[in-house]
């Protein structure tokens, strides 16, 4: 994720790397992400998003970079737990429309569990659940850490991580939460970059956007806010 004055360019070519495998510097077995990605960015006051299928290596030079103008970014690529949720419908961002409010998500993770409070017998793609669980009750004036911890605390044990983007018109939200028992916790832990032009929060540090000096590891369960300004 960036906001404020940053290059589109760098920033989908550091997804790139990330995908690829080239910048995994943790203690996680997965290294690459090939199984589809997703940008959202915001233009005039709307909305954009691209989904595909695939590796985002393949994808990135179909990508008119050059006509996008934004001063927010998100991209995701995507390694999935599950075999069977792989596919155009299971790439990032996920979309759920309440209300008035259209709710994009961006989740790096498993939350086997989630079903059980949406009233599932089974869980059939936990990402999609853990979006629903979050925004179906709330506003975006509503979404916070205290609200996220809160949610958080009520799933049963099983899952790996709930780090996500949330996304709106007007909003956006980094969440930084895997649970103390985790496996990976390097590999599920969120990074912070805050230059003089722009901010970034990766899944890895990326040399191309700063050095590793300027990169710090996010805490657990920190939480960061983003309001579009027109």
């Amino acid at each position: 994720m960036a906001q404020g004055e940053f290059s589109v360019a760098a920033v989908m070519h550091a997804a790139r790397a990330m995908s690829c495998g080239e910048t995994a510097q943790h203690d996680g077995p997965i290294k690459q992400h090939p199984h589809g990605w997703g940008c959202l960015w915001l233009e005039n006051g709307r909305v954009h998003t691209l989904h595909g299928t695939g590796t985002f290596a393949d994808a990135l030079p179909t990508i008119d970079i050059n006509s996008i103008r934004t001063r927010f970014l998100a991209v995701h690529v995507r390694h999935a737990t599950l075999s069977k949720n792989r596919g155009l419908a299971y790439s990032h961002p996920l979309l759920r429309t309440r209300g008035a409010d259209d709710w994009y998500l961006m989740h790096n993770g498993f939350l086997p569990t989630v079903y059980q409070h949406l009233g599932l017998a089974a869980s059939a793609f936990d990402s999609s659940e853990y979006l629903e669980y979050i925004v179906d009750h709330i506003t975006p004036a509503d979404l916070n850490q205290r609200y996220l911890q809160e949610k958080m605390a009520q799933l049963a044990p099983g899952g790996s991580s709930g780090n996500a983007f949330f996304i709106t018109r007007e909003h956006a939200w980094a969440w930084q939460w895997h649970p103390e028992d985790t496996l990976f916790p390097d590999y599920f832990t969120l990074h912070h970059l805050q230059t003089s032009e722009a901010k970034y929060i990766s899944s890895e540090m990326i040399p191309e956007l700063g050095t590793a000096s300027d990169w710090r590891r996010m805490s657990n369960h920190e939480f960061h806010s983003f309001t579009f300004a027109e």
